[in-house]
């Protein structure tokens, strides 16, 4: 192919090139390689598309990363039990047995009627089954009351709730869905890969019961412990051994286990003057319900069943709920009976999708934005045109780079990267190589030659300053825990995306400018430019005649930023609007759950009185494992919304919404409300080990102390201005019945 020439003057000496003909370093040698090999340099362009675009494809994206560190949770179930026998004879033990682990951080734990949660977090880096295998030695070790059921929960973290469910029939009871959810769903989902635990709450928990009469009971010289012996020991299999008979070989087995209410009735209890005395003598067997603990309300169901699928920690969101929908697609299929569906409600994936929509809308404006200003100072659409080519190359470089190292993208590390730093190197290469052809218009040169010699004037300072910025973000690195674990994928994303933008203004930005900068090259004059210009040099010359008055005024306006800065504060978390409110409900402590279960179906119906809502479940108490250590004081309520293009009410945005909910909700007194959203609640557990964003812990030996200055703290608080009243917690109310 030839070369453009034009003869009508006589060519321009070549300008010197600044790294000299002598001594040409790697970058030189890069960017002339690139130059003499446009073909190559076209076809490694086609293959950072290719996989670009499938590393995005299969890059895992949540909403927020996992910034919990480490840590085990237990639960020690002991019913009938008040609070403070809890403390002192389960949860003080165990504390004093895991005392002094390796790697041991903070210990966190709750003493509520009948159960023990203990939360032992450790440090960043510590091997979480490591962890695990300690707590298990060290707790066979705390001595804790016979009928203790101790348990260690299922590794996940508080951010790994990613599916929430309703099970729905027209014609079961909410106990008959409870046991289909105990039997069969929680086998099946716990079978799913991925998934860490299944937590159920909703519908009494079924239970075989004998119920004494005391007059019988004494008439025949028995004692409840008579009858819990003989319950237990007459409800055993046992093994014999084996026989041989007839020339075959037998197993032999002895049958006890109770298999029918009538099994149980005849279970004996005592012989009085050679007449057994059975358990149906002495009372009836009836098919009952445990005490209520919790209680779960969809819509308008006072009583529904809920499972929540908990994510194994480290696993990525988007696998796992495509498992679980195929599990959910199966076992409505072909599993459950006809009348018996799962509803799912809540699903990770909604909020994943929100947060690559803002993403992506945000990098369409930027490039958009960005392409917009490079042609306006460029003055030319081909020059501006082929610095944008940057931004999105860029991007699909730090995909492949974060997909090679199985790092998730998230809102934080793709939302935060800045456009205008991308293109800084390729503004300066295109810019320089666009000023040396126009130099040369209406001369003979060969245009690679000119390229060359424009690109080695800039490559050394583009490569330092991308080095100043890549240097920038290497303080990230040394942060530890919530923080780093926050903000380190966005220094990984920006790094990366800033060596591929240096990558392709040393070779892509040159290949591209001798491709469509071959010929109408010259200077344009942007008089809008060079009127911006001529006010920054006059107000340069201002401020270099009066020294004085320009550093006072960069003094002041420095003092003046840095309290607005002050007075504003700021947020650890980056604000995602989830598209759902999640709603709790701090009842007084004292309050029975005939009491609270008959307030918060008040609550429900006036949460899903507003037209803007679509679905309202609530969540009160605790469910049978204790998974959620909380009492009947606490409900909570996950409120999905409407798109907001579908708003056609008096309300347009969130805020609006929540006051008006607000204001209605004010008619419960002696309530306190709390408003946020589903995963939000859930990193600010994991940052505080509390259901609160912001927290204070009052720490001491003596109960009745530490009660007294929590009082005092919350009234303090409640001084502050603030947008929500605080709230406290105490120990649980009991009666004492002494012989």
């Amino acid at each position: 192919m030839s070369e453009p020439t034009e003869p009508t003057r006589p060519p321009r000496e070549p300008l010197p090139s600044s790294s000299g003909q002598g001594r040409r370093g790697a970058i030189q040698r890069l960017v002339e390689a690139a130059v003499g090999q446009p073909l190559l340099v076209g076809l490694v362009t086609l293959a950072i598309i290719g996989v670009g675009i499938w590393s995005l494809r299969r890059l895992p994206v949540d909403a927020y990363p996992d910034v919990s560190p480490p840590g085990v949770e237990m639960t020690a179930q002991w019913p009938g039990h008040a609070a403070e026998e809890v403390e002192r004879l389960i949860t003080v033990p165990i504390e004093t047995e895991l005392n002094g682990l390796p790697n041991l951080v903070v210990m966190r734990s709750v003493s509520l009627y009948g159960l023990s949660n203990i939360r032992v977090t450790f440090t960043d880096g510590t091997d979480l089954y490591f962890a695990r295998q300690q707590v298990f030695e060290r707790l066979s070790g705390a001595g804790l009351p016979e009928g203790v059921d101790t348990e260690i929960e299922a590794p996940f973290s508080p951010s790994g709730l990613v599916y929430r469910y309703v099970l729905q029939s027209p014609d079961r009871s909410a106990a008959e869905l409870h046991v289909l959810q105990d039997w069969v769903l929680d086998k099946a989902y716990r079978a799913v890969p991925g998934v860490a635990d299944v937590a159920s709450l909703g519908g009494e928990t079924m239970q075989y019961q004998v119920l004494v009469d005391p007059t019988k009971l004494a008439g025949a010289g028995l004692s409840i412990s008579d009858v819990s012996d003989a319950l237990t020991s007459n409800n055993s299999n046992g093994g014999g051994g084996f026989i041989s008979e007839g020339g075959q070989f037998f197993y032999v087995r002895g049958l006890g286990r109770v298999v029918t209410l009538e099994d149980i009735g005849n279970i004996v209890i005592a012989v009085k003057n050679g007449v057994p005395v059975l358990i149906k003598d002495i009372g009836s067997v009836e098919i009952g319900h445990a005490p209520r603990l919790g209680q779960f309300g969809f819509n308008k169901q006072n009583d529904a069943v809920e499972g929540v699928i908990l994510m194994r920690t480290g696993e990525q969101a988007q696998v796992i709920l495509k498992r679980v929908e195929a599990k959910t697609g199966e076992l409505n299929d072909h599993v459950l009976p006809k009348d018996v569906k799962v509803v799912p409600y809540y699903d990770r994936r909604d909020l994943v999708s929100l947060t690559t929509r803002t993403v992506a809308d945000n990098l369409v404006r930027g490039i958009l934005l960005v392409v917009v200003v490079l042609i306006f100072f460029l003055y030319d659409i081909r020059s501006g045109l082929i610095v944008a080519v940057t931004v999105p190359l860029s991007l699909l470089i730090a995909f492949m780079c974060l997909d090679l190292r199985s790092i998730p993208a998230n809102l934080l590390s793709i939302g935060a990267i800045d456009f205008g730093i991308l293109v800084d190197g390729a503004v300066v290469m295109v810019e320089n190589i666009y000023r040396q052809l126009a130099r040369r218009h209406g001369t003979e040169y060969k245009i690679r030659d000119v390229i060359f010699d424009a690109a080695s004037e800039v490559n050394r300072p583009i490569v330092y300053a991308i080095a100043v910025i890549v240097a920038g973000f290497l303080p990230i690195y040394a942060l530890t825990g919530p923080s780093g674990k926050l903000f380190r994928p966005m220094a990984d994303t920006t790094i990366y995306a800033l060596l591929g933008s240096l990558f392709l203004t040393l070779t892509v930005i040159p290949v591209l400018c001798a491709i469509f900068l071959r010929k109408g090259v010259r200077e344009r004059t942007n008089h809008a430019f060079e009127w911006l210009r001529d006010r920054y040099a006059s107000g340069l010359d201002w401020c270099l005649a009066h020294v004085r008055e320009t550093v006072i005024a960069s003094l002041v306006l420095f003092a003046a930023s840095a309290g607005i800065a002050y007075t504003r504060g700021g947020e650890f978390m980056p604000k995602l609007d989830e598209g759902a409110l999640w709603v709790r409900a701090t009842m007084p402590y004292t309050i029975s759950f005939e009491e609270s279960s008959a307030i918060v179906p008040q609550i429900r119906a006036i949460l899903q009185s507003f037209p803007e809502v679509t679905v309202v479940a609530s969540e009160h108490g605790r469910d049978d494992a204790g998974t959620d250590p909380t009492g009947f004081f606490n409900a909570e309520f996950y409120v999905g919304l409407k798109p907001y293009r579908e708003w056609n009410g008096a309300f347009h945005s969130k805020d609006d919404l929540i006051a008006a909910v607000h204001k209605k909700l004010e008619g419960f007194p002696g309530i306190t409300f709390n408003f946020t959203q589903p995963a939000e609640d859930a990193v600010d557990e994991a940052l505080t080990g509390l259901k609160a964003s912001l927290d204070v812990k009052v720490f001491g030996t003596d109960l009745a102390v530490l009660e007294q200055k929590g009082v005092e703290v919350k009234r303090a608080l409640e001084r502050v201005r603030a947008p929500r009243a605080p709230r406290g917690r105490c120990r649980t109310p009991s009666r004492r019945a002494t012989p």
